[in-house]
């Protein structure tokens, strides 16, 4: 009994932080894709990055083999279409935005999706516990001091926009399938299935005469092994216990990641607004985890 206890507290703070961890490797993407759009097409970049997260994901894949249950089989593959479309799209639209906006900038208009996902399940009757509602407002409240730089609007606004959009649907699917689905193979089907739209955007674009030698290839492989496979398994594995509007929460630490190491690898300085906005940022993390009904209990009794 005790040993049962322990490990679904060690399950109630380890799937949250493979969330966090999530949220660090994706805020670092905004100043790796903004740094290597200079030398490479939008498209291009896109994909070969996920390209090489399908291929890395490929001997795992081999070794435990398709999924042998039935209905796991139809999650999976139902999960990996519909989740891979949303994921091509919001990175479709992640990726044009940064060649038009900064990284700080962007990455609070992504943020946008902590609010949009309690109300895309408020709107779906789900219901919302009143603390992931305030710490939604805590957290929107500050991205927007740490990142919003006070510069006119720009194309790259509109694209991070729909960027928020489609990361908001998919962290809301990603709930209904993760617990159903092989997380491996899910993730797998995922990214096979940006890789295939990013090779029809190459297509439109007309962009397949590639200087193969010339692309930089460390940002290529970081932004694809570890940045992008990494992290769908990462989420897949967070979100099989952590409700979507939480998840939401929690992946706002993303421009706080994102503000960092745009200040260390691009010069955008955190200044003291920054850092009172990723201290709530932090604040409204903390706020959805902390189980407040049961502390206030203890508290009423004297424990």
């Amino acid at each position: 009994m005790i040993q049962g206890v322990a490990t679904d507290n060690r399950g109630r703070w380890q799937n949250p932080a493979a969330l966090v961890v999530a949220g660090l490797l994706w805020g670092s993407t905004y100043v790796v894709v903004k740094s290597s759009l200079g030398a490479v097409a939008a498209s291009v970049l896109m994909l070969v990055r996920f390209a090489i997260a399908t291929v890395t994901l490929g001997p795992w894949l081999v070794q435990v083999g398709w999924p042998r249950s039935p209905e796991q089989r139809r999650a999976t593959v139902r999960g990996g279409w519909e989740l891979g479309l949303w994921l091509a799209f919001g990175h479709v639209t992640h990726t044009i935005a940064l060649q038009y906006t900064t990284a700080g900038r962007s990455a609070f208009i992504t943020a946008l999706y902590v609010t949009i996902v309690p109300l895309l399940m408020g709107i779906m009757g789900q219901r919302v516990r009143p603390k992931v509602w305030l710490a939604t407002m805590i957290a929107t409240t500050g991205v927007a001091l740490l990142s919003y730089d006070g510069a006119p609007p720009n194309a790259g606004d509109l694209w991070s926009v729909l960027t928020a959009l489609a990361w908001a649907v998919y962290i809301w699917r990603m709930e209904t399938f993760a617990p159903q689905a092989d997380l491996l193979w899910l993730s797998a089907i995922q990214l096979a299935i940006v890789t295939a739209v990013a090779g029809l955007w190459v297509t439109l674009a007309g962009n397949w005469a590639i200087d193969w030698p010339q692309l930089p290839w460390l940002d290529l492989v970081y932004l694809g092994a570890i940045a992008t496979a990494g992290t769908a398994w990462l989420q897949a594995i967070g979100q099989r216990s952590v409700a979507a509007p939480v998840a939401a929460v929690l992946y706002t630490l993303e421009p706080v990641w994102a503000a960092l190491l745009a200040a260390a690898g691009l010069g955008e300085r955190l200044g003291s607004r920054g850092l009172v906005g990723a201290a709530l940022v932090v604040a409204a993390c903390l706020l959805c985890q902390l189980p407040v009904r049961s502390l206030l209990a203890r508290g009423r009794s004297g424990r």
